[in-house]
């Protein structure tokens, strides 16, 4: 034998000994309990806890659903529209530019051919 089924085999003659020595009053007691309980309908708490497993799952693929689906885009602009709204903006850099003239004399310094080689 190894020592695994003599450990089971001592504990069974320790669990039939402790059995010998409890009282009448205890054994039905406990007679009563295991046949109450074998006679007890199963309780349904394992259904509910699978259908709120199951609905919270449906919830978050729901959620995650809703962001990933594609978002409504807005009428495209005119040609016209975005040809004014660039012309406008260069107008406005180009104004700034003029009013700046030490970029242009920087730009053909020495310092920024140097900067722009790194």
């Amino acid at each position: 034998m190894n020592d695994s089924q003599e450990f089971d085999h001592a504990l069974r003659r320790r669990h039939a000994e402790a059995i010998t020595h409890l009282s009448a009053r205890t054994q039905v007691q406990l007679r009563n309990q295991l046949a109450a309980a074998a006679a007890a309908p199963r309780r349904p708490a394992h259904r509910v806890a699978w259908t709120a497993a199951a609905s919270f799952a449906a919830l978050f693929a729901l959620a995650i659903g809703l962001q990933l689906r594609p978002q409504p885009t807005t009428a495209p602009q005119s040609a016209a529209t975005s040809i004014a709204r660039d012309h406008d903006d260069s107008d406005a850099t180009l104004a700034t530019l003029d009013e700046n003239p030490d970029l242009y004399v920087w730009l053909a310094s020495k310092d920024a051919v140097a900067l722009a080689s790194e």
